[in-house]
């Protein structure tokens, strides 16, 4: 927290009236209050990305505490817009499962997956790494700790629905 910043917790807006963010020297984020206040290392942070990517976005200071909520990052000024949507942009990595090439019957787990980026093998965190959603979404997180999607588990060819079945 800089000297310019409230105590902790004494800050919390929805909506972006007024407000607007900064890139500094060293490529961080301040925000800019309506009543002048700088919060410098701040961080962009979408509500849900996985079941409402287009929804919410909240900036956070450095030790993770919300500053600002907003209801999209369409509620931002054209240039303010852009910068978070670049953050945003920087920030997530979540590779899309399109096919599951192989995967062990013991553990350690290990896929070998064709992704969105191209084919990529990993161990899986545990027989709970596989996470379905009520959308028909799946995802599942090695042991980096980087998820990944199956945006759609039925659209899957059958070889990779049976896999995915038996590893989660």
């Amino acid at each position: 927290m800089t000297a310019e910043q409230p105590a902790a917790g004494t800050l919390t807006m929805t909506g972006t009236t007024g407000c607007r963010l900064e890139e500094d020297v060293d490529g961080g984020l301040v925000l800019i209050t309506a009543d002048g206040l700088r919060h410098t290392g701040v961080l962009v942070v979408r509500a849900f990305p996985l079941s409402f990517p287009q929804g919410p976005v909240a900036i956070l200071d450095a030790g993770g505490r919300e500053l600002l909520w907003a209801e999209s990052i369409d509620a931002f000024s054209p240039e303010t817009r852009q910068l978070v949507a670049n953050q945003l942009a920087a920030a997530e990595f979540l590779p899309r499962i399109e096919a599951i090439m192989s995967a062990t019957r013991r553990e350690p787990l290990v896929w070998e997956t064709l992704t969105d980026r191209g084919r990529h093998r990993f161990q899986l965190a545990a027989t709970e790494a596989v996470i379905r959603h009520p959308d028909g979404s799946a995802t599942v997180t090695d042991t980096a700790g980087i998820c990944y999607l199956v945006p759609a588990v039925r659209q899957l060819d059958r070889r990779s629905r049976r896999l995915l079945e038996q590893s989660g």
